[in-house]
């Protein structure tokens, strides 16, 4: 618990803390508020239909629209923090200094994750938090009817998608923070991140049915699908393209977790730390 504390002081004056999630409140904020301004203007008529423009600006479904979006530029801006942070424990000395001092390197490696895993949680709540008050602005501005956020029936639902986002959150970015650990480099943590989305996103169009299958089972994948999110209305998927069933993605995201996080453990307690 002292370790973790420690880590969180260490970590919530840094720059690349408030500039990350600066930067995921914005991109939530502006996806909303564009949306707003679009249908108001017409553009309807050039990708998005009016059901997709009501489910993104009115509840219920703005609920799992807004999640969506949290998670997307939460999840991507806190792998990318959490690789670079994790990585400087090597850049900076700091690891060093513990394991002179003599503390656990396992357990310094654990507390440095929860540390930090707590910095992703209240960040993902700002900017959840800002995204209600964007989404309100968006119906506004496109003049729709909000609907009722506060209908027990409807936020109660939404609060448990809003926990079993932070645990998907905590699953994916302890991706990074492993790759970083083990690797020892900054850039290797962020460059796999990188390289993860890019393969994600592009190899399986190119690759025959049964891959694209095993693309579901990888951390970003599973751990979005353990929030149980519907989609835009008149979504349609195939057998490779549809969801994993929540709660088992959700097992399977946690899976990941404590492979990620004794990876990055055992390697710590096995690296030899010069000087």
């Amino acid at each position: 618990m002292y370790l973790t504390l420690v880590g969180l002081r260490k970590f919530w004056t840094r720059t690349a803390t408030i500039v990350s999630l600066l930067i995921a409140v914005t991109l939530v904020s502006l996806e909303f508020i564009l949306v707003g301004v679009g249908y108001r203007s017409g553009a309807a008529q050039s990708g998005l239909n009016n059901s997709t423009y009501t489910w993104l600006l009115t509840f219920p479904g703005a609920y799992d629209a807004l999640l969506a979006l949290v998670f997307e530029f939460v999840g991507i801006v806190g792998l990318i923090y959490v690789a670079t942070v994790s990585g400087s424990e090597w850049g900076w000395g700091t690891l060093k200094v513990a394991a002179a001092r003599g503390q656990s390197r396992w357990q310094y490696t654990l507390a440095t994750f929860a540390s930090l895993a707590i910095l992703l949680i209240v960040g993902l709540l700002i900017t959840f938090l800002i995204g209600l008050v964007a989404v309100t602005l968006g119906a506004s501005i496109a003049g729709l009817p909000l609907g009722n956020p506060a209908d027990p029936g409807v936020l109660g639902p939404a609060l448990v998608k809003l926990i079993r986002a932070g645990i998907g959150l905590i699953a994916l970015t302890s991706l990074g923070f492993a790759v970083a650990m083990v690797a020892k480099s900054q850039m290797a943590g962020i460059g796999t991140v990188i390289g993860y989305f890019v393969v994600s996103a592009f190899a399986p169009l190119f690759l025959p049915d049964f891959v694209k299958t095993v693309f579901k089972y990888l951390p970003f994948n599973v751990a979005s699908d353990a929030i149980g999110l519907q989609g835009p209305p008149g979504t349609t998927t195939t057998a490779t393209s549809a969801p994993v069933e929540p709660n088992l993605a959700l097992l399977i995201a946690l899976a990941w977790l404590v492979v990620c996080l004794a990876a990055a453990a055992l390697s710590v307690e096995r690296t030899e730390i010069a000087g």
